[in-house]
């Protein structure tokens, strides 16, 4: 698998620009054969329409609320407690089985928290489980503490950092004036993502430690000594009452206690909403405070910055496809057809699995939501399918797909020193069960 999408899987940048070739050529046709052709052109008209997704604020600022998803979410993961933590954790696995669905634990749970820190902290600790197994003889298969350590992306969007729940819950969401504003209460909080997310920190470590080999024949060990990020290592003493103001643990620790204490005040109190941006600052100040000084804080943001590039390129292309989309009436056009195609009880598993498919291309669940999301929501609103419900197994087809789908694992692939051919085998097992336990909870629950 990992080969074949090494050969015939192009950069998901040039991904990018085929789809907006793509929806630009369907768009026009879809012009062309309107009973009423645009007054302007029909070219110029989808020009229009591109720019404004390309250089619109909404999508702008989206872009940047998902790279402060990502950079926070490593400094918290990289910071001393949480490394202590995980030193200690992994120590405790006596087998493969116990080793795999430990991590796989630590990774879906911190990743329902947070999936940037559900990404560095599974392979931290996958790669801490390996050298610790390997200074105590414990027989271990390392390729499956990689998939294991990727799980958390396999329930990331049904968390606390899901891009379509958090997008939805804001008040001037792209697709506001189609269904107002979606509480939290209804997504991340309702019954249905209650229980379905639940299964899955289940099933997942559960399904990890079936996969384990039990014959140390088939066992592959650790054997990398892999360098630790930068964002780990003590910044270099300087003199100076401005140097020992930033490299202070003490200062760090007040300034992000406070500011983390302040904003769940502002939270609880519902002077701050609880959305996207409250729950950057939360990880934020928390980032903050665990690293203690602000130069190791500054230093783990620096590191943790190196893989947003895709998002801050990727990102306006994404909203630049939704103004065609938009210009070329290719939104009420594609939710008719899948609204005709559907039923209200099988609606939300058809959203699952379109989410599924459009994510192996567009492998970023707030770029895919800008694309898709007012497509399903209209969908599923001609067939009376409550938005929450729409939004939710969008959410868990986004996260499904990550299984198969190695462009949010090249963090941890760095970290422990794999190659994606090692832990796709691994992953697409998890793939295939959520692939069957999902749309079946979908059609108990949805």
């Amino acid at each position: 698998m990992s080969r074949l999408s090494g050969r015939f899987v192009p950069d998901p940048f040039v991904l990018a620009l085929v789809l907006t070739g793509l929806v630009g050529f369907l768009g026009a046709v879809n012009l062309v054969v309107a009973a009423a052709p645009p007054d302007k052109g029909v070219l110029v008209t989808l020009l229009l329409g591109w720019f404004g997704g390309f250089s619109g604020g909404g999508g702008l600022a989206f872009a940047l609320q998902m790279c402060l998803v990502l950079v926070t979410g490593h400094a918290l993961a990289t910071s001393p407690p949480l490394q202590t933590v995980v030193e200690k954790l992994a120590r405790i696995p006596r087998s493969a089985g116990g080793a795999a669905a430990m991590v796989a634990m630590a990774a879906t749970i911190s990743g329902v928290i947070h999936w940037g820190l559900g990404a560095i902290v599974g392979a931290l600790l996958a790669r801490e489980v390996g050298r610790a197994a390997a200074r105590q003889r414990i027989h271990l298969h390392y390729p499956l503490l990689g998939a294991a350590a990727y799980t958390g992306l396999a329930v990331w969007h049904g968390g606390l950092s899901g891009s379509a729940p958090l997008k939805v819950a804001e008040a001037n969401h792209f697709a506001a004036s189609l269904i107002g504003v979606v509480p939290l209460s209804a997504t991340l909080f309702g019954p249905l993502n209650l229980v379905v997310t639940g299964v899955l920190l289940v099933v997942i470590p559960l399904l990890c430690w079936v996969m384990a080999p039990r014959d140390p024949r088939d066992m592959t060990p650790f054997s990398q000594d892999e360098p630790e990020p930068s964002s780990q290592r003590s910044p270099a003493f300087e003199p100076g009452a401005v140097a020992a103001f930033q490299n202070s643990g003490f200062v760090g620790a007040v300034l992000g206690g406070g500011s983390l204490a302040l904003t769940i005040a502002g939270i609880a109190s519902d002077t701050i909403p609880f959305d996207l941006n409250s729950v950057n600052l939360l990880f934020l100040f928390a980032g903050l405070m665990m690293q203690g000084s602000l130069s190791r804080y500054v230093a783990a943001i620096t590191e943790g910055a190196k893989g947003a590039g895709g998002i801050i390129l990727q990102f306006p292309f994404y909203f630049g496809i939704l103004g065609l989309m938009k210009a070329g009436g290719l939104i009420q056009t594609f939710s008719q057809a899948m609204a005709d195609a559907s039923t209200r009880a099988l609606f939300p598993v058809v959203a699952f699995l379109s989410a599924g498919f459009v994510n192996l291309f567009v492998p970023s669940g707030g770029g895919q939501w800008a694309v898709q999301g007012e497509i399903l929501l209209q969908a599923g609103q001609k067939l009376g399918v409550p938005p929450e419900v729409t939004i939710m197994a969008f959410s868990y087809g986004d996260a499904w797909t990550n299984m198969l789908q190695p462009f949010w694992a090249l963090p941890l692939l760095g970290i422990m020193g794999l190659k994606a051919k090692d832990i796709i085998g691994y992953t697409g097992v998890v793939f295939l069960v959520m692939g069957v336990l999902v749309p079946c909870l979908l059609l108990a629950l949805g």
